[in-house]
This record gives structure tokens, C-alpha cells and sequence, in this order.
């Protein structure tokens, strides 16, 4: 099925000591990127969420959101002597170098959160999975989200495909007699300019064959049409790769690209604009596709 690259959950949960709260969210990019913004004691659970997202989702830019506060004013906080002094030592040397004169009061130090030690310096079997549940909670909320937008996007390209294809249809029909067309067209301009019947008739009408065959458009309908096929049946399948259509969009977009560029009927030249615009709309949607 079809599933977008924009998607958010989020899940919440209490471990009793903490609220916990987990958002995600998904957005477009061509390779799945994962990005944690949480407290630097839960680096740990990085790799284990890491590999629950990979094993879920192939591409999007993802962005997981963890926080954690006390449910019960149980920060308790107390001063980290070493890393105060750490810090007082890296600004004295800091104001030796700068030549800067001036005394480092406690004010400065109390302001930097690493001198401050809480209870949620460490991470607790508990806490730990009421975090894993709030996190699956948030990313199956995200994938469904995802999912419900790949819908939406389905049936934008199911409408687009079925006018692309009666647009070239029509166009096999106009092509399917266009070279003998091209052909009257050059034999009659070439009366008006000259007495034909002097020249030599089998070779002018070799000529005039070869010319008329570099308009033909016949294999580039085909293919177009065979490319429009693939895509349906890759939209509607089990396992849709939003870069196999990328790729499917860009050859459809060549080949009425090419039949615009070949053909002198006026009213496929018409049709190939057309063409290309529901391409050019198709390959913006699939940007979207996971």
C-alpha cells in the first residue's frame, strides 16, 4: 500500500515518578533519517528505538521528541562539586587568556545545568519501559497518520492515471495514420514548388518515407503506455516504492516529452501538454510516497 512520508504521533504514560511524553514526527527525504532530541541520560535507549524504526518505516526525515518531567516535585537537586569546579577552572583560565580581570562568582557557576545532579540522572528499569510503551504508542499513531495520507495520495494518482491514459489513447488513435499524413503533407509541398513528376519517383519516395519515419511516434506511445501501466499496477501493490514511481514518472515525462517534440499534428501537440502537465502533478505527488 501506499504510505506517505508525513505523518505525527505522540504517546504519553506516567512511570509514577515521571510524566513521560513522546512525539514523533515524519517529513519528505529520499533516505530514512533519524533524529533524537531527549535528555543525555536516555542515550542508551537510542540504538534500541532506532532499530523499532527502521524495522517499521524505509524513508522520511523523522524526528523523535522525548521528555520527561517530575510528577511529583521529586527533582532533588544537588551540587556536582567536581564539575562546579571543573567550570570555574575552564572560565578562570578563559578570562587569563582574554586578560580579562574579573572574580567567578557562584551566580555564574548555578547557571549551567550540568552542576546541578537530579534523580533523573539516571534511568530506572520502570521508567525505561513506560518510555518503549509511550514510544510504541507514538509510532504506531505516526504510521497510521502516514498511511491515511498514502490513501489520499492514491486516489489523487488513480484519477490522474485513468485522464493520462485516455490522453494517449487518443493520441494512438491520432498517431496510428500520422506518418502517411506526414507524407501527403511533404509530397504536396513539394508539388508546389516543384514539377515532381521529372524527378525520380522511387527515390523521392524513399526520401520522403525516411522523413516521414523521424516523426513517427508509434514507439514512444508504447512505451508511455507501458510505463502508465507499470506505475498503475505499482501504485496498487502491497509493497509501493515511492522512488520506483519517481523513477516510472520521469520516464513517462521523456516519452510524451519526446512525442511533443516529433510529432507536427497540431492536435497531439495539444495532447502532449496536457500529458505532460498530469505527469509533472504525478511526479509531485510521489515525492510524498514513503
Amino acid at each position: 500500500m501506499l504510505r506517505s512520508m508525513t505523518g505525527y504521533g505522540k504517546g504519553t504514560d506516567s512511570s509514577g515518578d515521571y510524566d513521560i511524553s513522546v512525539e514523533i514526527k515524519s517529513v519528505n527525504h529520499r533516505f530514512l533519517d533519524l533524529n533524537f532530541r531527549m535528555p543525555s541520560y536516555l542515550n542508551e535507549l537510542e540504538l534500541k528505538l532506532r532499530e523499532k524504526i527502521k524495522n517499521e518505516l524505509s524513508r522520511g526525515s523523522i524526528t523523535v521528541m522525548i521528555n520527561l518531567t517530575s510528577s511529583q516535585g521529586n527533582t532533588a537537586k544537588k551540587i556536582d562539586i567536581e564539575t562546579a569546579k571543573a567550570y570555574k577552572q575552564t572560565l578562570e583560565e578563559l578570562a587569563g587568556e582574554l586578560g580579562i580581570e574579573q572574580k567567578i562568582e557562584l551566580d555564574t557557576l548555578l547557571k549551567f545545568q550540568d552542576v546541578f545532579e537530579t534523580k533523573e540522572s539516571k534511568l530506572n528499569e520502570i521508567t525505561e519501559a513506560a518510555i518503549i510503551g509511550c514510544f510504541g504508542k507514538a509510532l504506531t499513531s505516526m504510521i497510521g497518520y502516514r498511511v491515511k495520507e498514502g490513501a489520499n495520495i492514491l486516489t489523487d494518482l488513480e484519477e490522474k492515471i485513468i485522464e493520462l491514459k485516455a490522453l494517449v489513447d487518443e493520441t494512438r488513435s491520432l498517431a496510428s495514420g500520422s506518418a502517411r499524413v506526414q507524407y501527403e503533407k511533404l509530397l504536396e509541398r513539394l508539388r508546389s514548388v516543384t514539377d515532381v513528376e521529372s524527378l525520380n519517383r522511387e527515390r523521392l519516395e524513399q526520401e520522403l518515407v525516411l522523413i516521414s519515419d523521424k516523426v513517427d511516434i508509434s514507439e514512444e506511445v508504447s512505451r508511455l503506455f507501458s510505463h502508465i501501466d507499470l506505475f498503475a499496477r505499482t501504485i496498487e501493490s502491497e509493497k509501493a516504492s515511492g522512488k520506483i514511481l519517481n523513477n516510472l514518472a520521469q520516464e513517462m515525462h521523456r516519452e510524451a516529452s519526446t512525442i511533443s517534440a516529433k510529432t507536427n499534428l497540431t492536435e497531439i501537440s495539444h495532447i502532449s501538454v496536457r500529458m505532460k502537465e498530469i505527469i509533472e502533478a504525478v511526479r509531485e505527488q510521489v515525492q510524498n510516497v514513503e
